[in-house]
Protein backbone atom coordinates (compact mmCIF):
# COMPACT_ATOMS: atom_id res chain seq x y z
CA UNK A 1 0.00 0.00 0.00
CA UNK A 2 1.21 3.58 -0.98
CA UNK A 3 1.70 6.04 1.88
CA UNK A 4 -0.01 9.44 0.56
CA UNK A 5 2.15 12.53 0.87
CA UNK A 6 0.15 14.87 3.89
CA UNK A 7 1.61 17.68 2.60
CA UNK A 8 -0.57 17.23 -0.21
CA UNK A 9 -3.60 17.13 1.50
CA UNK A 10 -2.92 19.84 3.40
CA UNK A 11 -4.90 22.44 1.67
CA UNK A 12 -7.77 19.87 1.32
CA UNK A 13 -8.11 19.55 5.18
CA UNK A 14 -7.93 23.03 5.48
CA UNK A 15 -10.61 23.39 3.02
CA UNK A 16 -13.11 20.37 4.44
CA UNK A 17 -12.19 22.17 7.99
CA UNK A 18 -13.20 25.48 7.09
CA UNK A 19 -16.84 24.87 5.30
CA UNK A 20 -17.53 22.23 7.54
CA UNK A 21 -16.70 25.45 10.56
CA UNK A 22 -18.86 27.93 8.48
CA UNK A 23 -21.61 24.83 8.16
CA UNK A 24 -21.72 24.99 11.91
CA UNK A 25 -21.89 28.62 12.41
CA UNK A 26 -24.59 29.08 9.58
CA UNK A 27 -26.86 26.10 11.16
CA UNK A 28 -26.40 27.67 14.74
CA UNK A 29 -27.24 31.82 13.42
CA UNK A 30 -30.02 29.92 12.03
CA UNK A 31 -31.58 28.40 14.57
CA UNK A 32 -31.32 31.64 16.91
CA UNK A 33 -33.29 33.42 13.79
CA UNK A 34 -30.51 35.14 12.88
CA UNK A 35 -29.35 34.83 8.38
CA UNK A 36 -26.71 36.10 6.91
CA UNK A 37 -27.00 38.15 3.75
CA UNK A 38 -24.96 40.47 2.44
CA UNK A 39 -26.40 43.44 -0.18
CA UNK A 40 -29.69 44.49 -0.86
CA UNK A 41 -31.83 41.68 -0.04
CA UNK A 42 -33.70 41.67 -3.88
CA UNK A 43 -29.92 41.40 -5.21
CA UNK A 44 -27.81 40.39 -2.45
CA UNK A 45 -26.39 36.58 -1.81
CA UNK A 46 -28.59 35.27 0.12
CA UNK A 47 -28.06 33.08 2.98
CA UNK A 48 -29.04 30.14 1.21
CA UNK A 49 -26.11 30.36 -1.80
CA UNK A 50 -23.37 30.49 1.19
CA UNK A 51 -25.04 27.09 2.83
CA UNK A 52 -25.02 25.99 -1.58
CA UNK A 53 -21.01 26.85 -1.66
CA UNK A 54 -20.20 25.23 1.69
CA UNK A 55 -22.02 21.95 1.31
CA UNK A 56 -20.29 22.05 -2.34
CA UNK A 57 -17.09 22.15 -0.91
CA UNK A 58 -17.55 19.99 2.52
CA UNK A 59 -19.01 16.99 -0.19
CA UNK A 60 -15.81 17.82 -2.78
CA UNK A 61 -13.54 18.17 -0.36
CA UNK A 62 -14.56 15.27 1.79
CA UNK A 63 -14.84 12.46 -1.08
CA UNK A 64 -11.61 13.96 -2.10
CA UNK A 65 -10.14 13.02 1.56
CA UNK A 66 -11.93 9.63 1.54
CA UNK A 67 -10.41 8.31 -1.72
CA UNK A 68 -6.57 9.78 -0.96
CA UNK A 69 -7.17 8.42 2.65
CA UNK A 70 -8.48 4.67 1.77
CA UNK A 71 -7.76 3.88 -1.85
CA UNK A 72 -10.65 2.26 -1.71
CA UNK A 73 -13.69 2.66 -4.97
CA UNK A 74 -16.28 0.76 -2.82
CA UNK A 75 -16.33 3.85 -0.12
CA UNK A 76 -15.54 6.63 -2.42
CA UNK A 77 -18.46 5.67 -4.44
CA UNK A 78 -20.53 5.70 -1.28
CA UNK A 79 -19.06 8.78 -0.12
CA UNK A 80 -19.82 10.22 -4.03
CA UNK A 81 -23.48 8.52 -3.66
CA UNK A 82 -24.16 10.33 -0.31
CA UNK A 83 -22.88 13.55 -1.71
CA UNK A 84 -25.17 13.58 -4.16
CA UNK A 85 -28.34 13.48 -1.94
CA UNK A 86 -27.47 16.21 -0.27
CA UNK A 87 -25.87 18.57 -2.59
CA UNK A 88 -29.59 17.43 -4.93
CA UNK A 89 -31.80 18.28 -0.97
CA UNK A 90 -29.46 21.74 -1.21
CA UNK A 91 -30.27 22.59 -4.73
CA UNK A 92 -33.71 21.60 -4.59
CA UNK A 93 -34.55 23.96 -1.49
CA UNK A 94 -32.84 26.43 -3.28
CA UNK A 95 -34.70 25.94 -6.12
CA UNK A 96 -37.93 26.30 -4.31
CA UNK A 97 -36.69 29.58 -2.49
CA UNK A 98 -36.12 31.07 -6.50
CA UNK A 99 -40.04 32.51 -6.61
CA UNK A 100 -39.30 34.67 -3.12
CA UNK A 101 -41.06 38.10 -3.30
CA UNK A 102 -39.42 40.46 -1.06
CA UNK A 103 -40.59 43.49 0.38
CA UNK A 104 -38.82 46.35 2.94
CA UNK A 105 -39.98 48.86 5.10
CA UNK A 106 -37.98 50.98 7.51
CA UNK A 107 -39.78 52.26 10.88
CA UNK A 108 -41.07 55.99 11.18
CA UNK A 109 -37.78 57.25 12.79
CA UNK A 110 -35.89 55.21 9.84
CA UNK A 111 -33.77 53.85 13.00
CA UNK A 112 -34.85 49.73 11.89
CA UNK A 113 -35.05 48.34 8.51
CA UNK A 114 -37.01 45.31 8.08
CA UNK A 115 -37.50 42.72 5.44
CA UNK A 116 -40.81 40.32 4.19
CA UNK A 117 -39.68 37.40 1.80
CA UNK A 118 -43.20 35.65 0.46
CA UNK A 119 -42.93 32.48 -0.82
CA UNK A 120 -45.85 29.94 -0.02
CA UNK A 121 -45.68 31.15 3.78
CA UNK A 122 -43.96 34.60 4.59
CA UNK A 123 -41.45 35.44 7.04
CA UNK A 124 -40.31 38.99 8.44
CA UNK A 125 -37.08 40.17 9.30
CA UNK A 126 -35.31 42.86 10.61
CA UNK A 127 -32.28 43.64 9.11
CA UNK A 128 -28.83 44.76 10.44
CA UNK A 129 -27.57 48.60 10.32
CA UNK A 130 -24.43 46.61 8.25
CA UNK A 131 -27.65 44.51 6.08
CA UNK A 132 -25.33 41.63 6.46
CA UNK A 133 -27.42 39.71 8.91
CA UNK A 134 -31.15 39.53 9.67
CA UNK A 135 -33.08 38.45 12.24
CA UNK A 136 -36.29 36.35 12.11
CA UNK A 137 -39.60 38.39 13.89
CA UNK A 138 -42.40 36.76 13.04
CA UNK A 139 -43.96 33.98 10.57
CA UNK A 140 -47.25 34.82 8.36
CA UNK A 141 -49.35 32.50 7.58
CA UNK A 142 -51.64 32.83 4.40
CA UNK A 143 -54.37 31.00 2.66
CA UNK A 144 -53.66 29.04 -0.87
CA UNK A 145 -50.39 30.66 -1.20
CA UNK A 146 -51.89 34.37 -1.07
CA UNK A 147 -48.80 37.18 -1.06
CA UNK A 148 -50.25 40.11 0.88
CA UNK A 149 -47.38 42.00 0.79
CA UNK A 150 -46.63 41.59 -2.37
CA UNK A 151 -50.25 42.51 -3.34
CA UNK A 152 -50.05 45.23 -1.22
CA UNK A 153 -52.59 44.09 0.86
CA UNK A 154 -51.31 45.38 4.66
CA UNK A 155 -51.23 47.67 7.01
CA UNK A 156 -48.30 48.90 9.51
CA UNK A 157 -49.08 50.63 13.07
CA UNK A 158 -46.07 51.81 15.17
CA UNK A 159 -46.34 51.84 19.00
CA UNK A 160 -44.03 52.82 21.22
CA UNK A 161 -41.56 50.35 22.71
CA UNK A 162 -40.24 49.17 19.64
CA UNK A 163 -43.59 47.17 18.99
CA UNK A 164 -44.59 46.86 15.18
CA UNK A 165 -48.20 45.71 14.23
CA UNK A 166 -48.34 43.86 10.87
CA UNK A 167 -51.91 43.56 9.54
CA UNK A 168 -52.25 41.62 6.31
CA UNK A 169 -54.67 40.18 4.05
CA UNK A 170 -55.30 35.96 4.56
CA UNK A 171 -56.49 35.40 1.30
CA UNK A 172 -58.20 37.24 -2.37
CA UNK A 173 -61.01 37.49 -0.30
CA UNK A 174 -61.82 41.31 0.38
CA UNK A 175 -63.68 40.51 3.81
CA UNK A 176 -62.53 41.73 7.09
CA UNK A 177 -62.25 38.69 8.70
CA UNK A 178 -60.00 36.80 6.45
CA UNK A 179 -57.36 39.80 7.86
CA UNK A 180 -54.67 38.36 10.57
CA UNK A 181 -52.19 40.49 12.85
CA UNK A 182 -49.30 39.71 14.30
CA UNK A 183 -46.98 42.00 16.85
CA UNK A 184 -43.33 42.08 16.84
CA UNK A 185 -41.16 43.69 18.85
CA UNK A 186 -37.90 44.90 17.53
CA UNK A 187 -34.35 46.25 18.87
CA UNK A 188 -30.82 47.03 17.47
CA UNK A 189 -28.98 44.01 15.97
CA UNK A 190 -25.57 45.41 16.89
Amino acid sequence: MKKVNNTRLLPVWVCFTFSVTCLVIIFSLSKNGIFLYIGNPTHGIPHYLFICLFVILTCVSGIYLVHSKLKDKGITAIAMIGSFFILAYTFLYGALSLETVYTTFSSPNNQAHFLVAERATGDVYQLSKTKLFMKHLADIQTDDEFKPFDNMDYQLEWKDNNELVIKYGFSHSLFPEKYREIKVTYSSLE
